[in-house]
């Protein structure tokens, strides 16, 4: 129970020393609170200049639902043997997405819109970008016989600037060489490897005041790209088939001009793809027909000769039964024969005709095999065509396709080989039954078995002539009404508010961006900063080693030495160190003759400046205080003094054996009377060794215990030199000092070094040269607050 509750007690302990160390950390921060509001106040003003020089982006969209053909097709099932046409039930979004992307579609859309030409209107907040209507004059670019020499600053050669827009006259300035043109509306300017001629906008609405307008040349290229990347075309929904075209850009007019331009483009690229089929079955009526006039105009001649030449006009009456049993027989071996040439002429197409053309359609082939197979290979073809658009003939789906429509070729003249070769049995078989019928009549008079030959003969030129003009009507009739591809569910449209600049986004940016710059320097400066900082800092390193105080960091014109009944905010961090030094002794062991070592790691912490205020106020106290001098190689105890850096002192005392301590001794002239100085003396050439002589060091200390109450002993840094090390057993406590933002963190390592091997005793440090010292209660009613200018208003 006890281990859990101790346990217990750790886990708070380390839950409120992590609270602790985050607190330090925001404190850390927020000590530089001003800087953070500099920074946010300077990034959000950037922020706000930002929006209001940027150009706003405007988001455009339409919405089309892509048809299928069944859907828009012409239902011909009124007419004898035709079926509706183009009836096709899927439609394949990824292949009508690809083809809005097509570069061909871009093309036209540029030629109709005049997209090589871009306008801007000059104003103090940057050139906007105008069209249409806004537009003062329209510029007609002409083709040129050499191409332009600098491709790299085409754009940049051919920006131009309106010094002044008349109702005639036109004065230009070429922004780029500095040139003025001055051009009449309709005048053909050759120049910077470009011709244009300028035309009166008729559209363009009346403007108040004088404007400065700028133009500038496009290439296609250019174009291309740009439509390509600020058109997006995606599916609405998985199973929808409407597509949302969007484009983003900062003119509301041209945006949806172009929108609604290729939604116009590409919907009579579909109508003409529709009637690709009707067209090329059209064209091969035409073909037959003509052949077909010149055939029974033949035919009819021949009639006329023989009945003028026989003088024979009707059949008479006396065969009427014979014909009536061959008329049956006849009109089988009429239709035969239509379907023997119909097909015919449709082998001989599909063998002559070159790859991957459209097969006409709806003949009057009586074979639903072959037209089955006809309307799928044209499927195929459109399908094909429509892939061909957006991609090239190596293109794994067209290759498959090819394949597909060659098997389907290779089918349909299987079929029509099959299906001639039935014919052509049944034609026999009614030639063998005719026979029979001709045997009777023979009886007949041989002239009218030649009338009745050519008449058969024209009734046979006659039949296929009505069914081929019923099929051209068919063919024309489809193509006139051509069902559109797409319906457009939403024209263009631009919504009000625009999609850029994002001035909330912008503004919290700057915001985080104006908090983020002043942590990333600090934290730049921190990580690199690797001197002690503050106090927190300072105990997070020592872990057990205790602070017995902090001494203020003085200015430069402030006095650095303690006087008598002194009430400085100084005064009081060395008494309430004098405090903390006599808790410490009373706590190692007796209080009388006590010897306090003030040491350090290197020099510029502060120790000898510590040691003499340390000792003057003891020496307030009431107390006997003797100040030993001890760093032999580098003293600075006498220049607080103005004495001679020789004056006679500890050197010179360790030096002679047989001499007394009390000569050595100088009274203070600070006016503290109980304060006794025992300089360094002259600089000896073997510090090391003259400390070494312990006995006679110790023998110092133990004699100079007899006359004062508190000896300060400034010792060599600890460092650099071992000489402190070499009397540290004579300290009863030893002050070390660190001071903020001068000592290394490296150097906090060493003083727990010396704790743990005990080289010095009751090391307890000394924080020196403490910014704001006061936040830690010092000179409380003993000093006036520094008035500071209103400006400064964080201090």
């Amino acid at each position: 129970m006890k281990e859990i509750m101790e346990e217990q007690q750790g886990l708070q302990e380390s839950h409120a020393a992590e609270g602790e160390h985050i607190k330090y950390l925001l404190l850390k921060y927020l000590r530089h609170w001003p800087w953070f509001i500099v920074s946010v106040l300077a990034c959000i003003l950037v922020a706000l200049i930002y929006i209001k020089y940027t150009t706003p982006v405007y988001q455009t969209a339409s919405e089309v639902k892509v048809l299928k053909d069944d859907e828009g097709g012409v239902d011909l099932s009124g007419l004898s043997d035709a079926t509706t046409m183009f009836n096709y039930s899927k439609v394949n979004l990824e292949n009508e997405i690809q083809i809005f992307k097509s570069k061909r579609l871009h093309r036209e859309v540029i030629r109709r819109l005049q997209l090589h030409t871009s306008f801007y209107k000059a104003s103090s907040f940057g050139d906007e970008l105008i069209f249409g209507e806004q537009l003062p004059f329209l510029v007609e670019w002409l083709p040129v016989s050499q191409p332009v020499n600098d491709k790299k600053n085409e754009a940049q050669a051919l920006m131009f600037e309106t010094q002044g827009v008349t109702d005639t006259v036109v004065r230009l300035l070429h922004t780029e060489s500095g040139k003025q043109l001055k051009l009449n509306y309709g005048d053909t300017i050759k120049a910077f490897n470009r011709a244009f001629v300028l035309h009166p906008n008729l559209k363009k609405k009346p403007v108040e005041g004088e404007a400065t307008y700028k133009f500038s040349y496009q290439s296609e290229a250019e174009l291309l790209n740009y439509l390509a990347i600020e058109i997006t075309i995606q599916q609405v929904g998985d199973k929808s088939d409407i597509l949302r075209l969007q484009i983003n850009g900062p003119n509301t007019l041209k945006n949806e001009a172009i929108i609604n331009t290729l939604i116009e483009v590409f919907n009579e690229d579909g109508v003409d793809d529709k009637r690709l089929v009707s067209k090329r079955t059209q064209d091969f009526v035409e073909g037959r027909l003509a052949l077909l006039v010149s055939e029974l105009d033949t035919v009819e001649s021949g009639l006329v000769d023989f009945k003028e030449t026989n003088d024979v006009v009707t059949v008479e009456s006396s065969v009427q039964d014979l014909f009536t049993k061959e008329a049956t027989s006849e009109a089988e071996r009429f239709r035969i024969e239509t379907q023997l040439a119909i097909a015919s002429d449709f082998q001989d197409l599909v063998q002559k005709q070159t790859a991957f053309e459209l097969l006409p359609a709806n003949l009057g082939i009586e074979n639903a095999s072959i037209n089955e197979l006809t309307a799928s290979y044209n499927e195929l073809i459109i399908e094909r065509n429509r892939l061909l658009i957006s991609s090239t003939q190596e293109n794994p789906m067209v290759r498959q396709l090819s394949t597909k429509l060659e098997q389907l070729k290779r089918n349909i003249l299987t079929s029509l080989n099959a299906y001639l070769g039935g014919l052509q049995t049944s034609y026999r078989r009614l030639e063998q039954r005719e026979g029979r019928y001709s045997g009777e009549l023979n009886r007949l008079p041989q002239k009218e078995k030649e009338l009745k030959t050519i008449l058969r003969q024209q009734g046979i030129k006659e039949r296929l002539y009505l069914f081929l003009l019923q099929k051209r009507e068919e063919a024309a009739l489809s193509y006139a009404v051509a069902s559109p591809s797409i319906k457009v569910v939403d024209y263009a449209y631009t919504p009000p508010k625009a999609i850029a600049p994002k001035k909330q986004i912008i503004l919290l940016a700057g915001f985080i961006l104006g908090l983020l710059i002043p942590f990333g320097i600090l934290y730049v400066k921190f990580l690199l900063d690797t001197r002690i900082g503050d106090r927190e800092m300072l105990e997070n390193y020592l872990g057990d080693i205790p602070i017995i105080g902090e001494i203020p960091l003085l200015e430069d014109s402030d006095y650095k030495l303690i006087t008598q009944h002194d009430q400085s905010i100084l005064a009081e961090a060395f008494r309430i160190v004098r405090t903390n030094i006599m808790g410490q002794l009373r706590r190692n062991g007796p209080e009388q003759n006590q010897v306090v070592f003030v040491t350090s790691s290197i020099k510029g912490e502060g120790k000898t400046f510590s040691s003499l205020n340390l000792a003057k106020i003891f020496a307030s106290f009431s107390k006997k205080v003797l100040l030993v001098g001890c760093d032999l190689r580098n003293p600075q105890l006498h220049s607080y003094f103005e004495l001679d850096k020789n004056i006679p002192g500890l050197s010179n005392y360790l030096q002679d054996d047989a001499a007394e301590l009390a000569p050595y001794i100088t009274q203070s002239s600070s006016n503290f009377e109980n304060l006794d100085i025992l300089f360094s003396g002259s600089v000896p050439p073997n510090p090391a060794e003259l400390l070494s002589r312990n006995e006679r060091f110790s023998q110092l200390i133990k004699d100079a215990k007899n006359h004062y109450d508190y000896i300060i002993v400034d010792t060599a840094p600890t460092i650099y030199v071992t000489d402190s090390l070499l009397i540290a057993d004579n300290a009863d406590l030893t002050v070390y000092m660190v001071k903020q933002e001068h000592t290394d963190k490296r150097l906090i390592d060493h003083i727990k070094n010396l704790k743990q091997k005990k080289q010095f005793p009751h090391i307890s440090v000394l924080f020196n040269g403490v910014k704001n010292s006061s936040n830690y209660g010092y000179g409380y009613g003993y000093h006036a607050e520094k008035d500071y200018p209103r400006w400064m208003f964080w201090k």
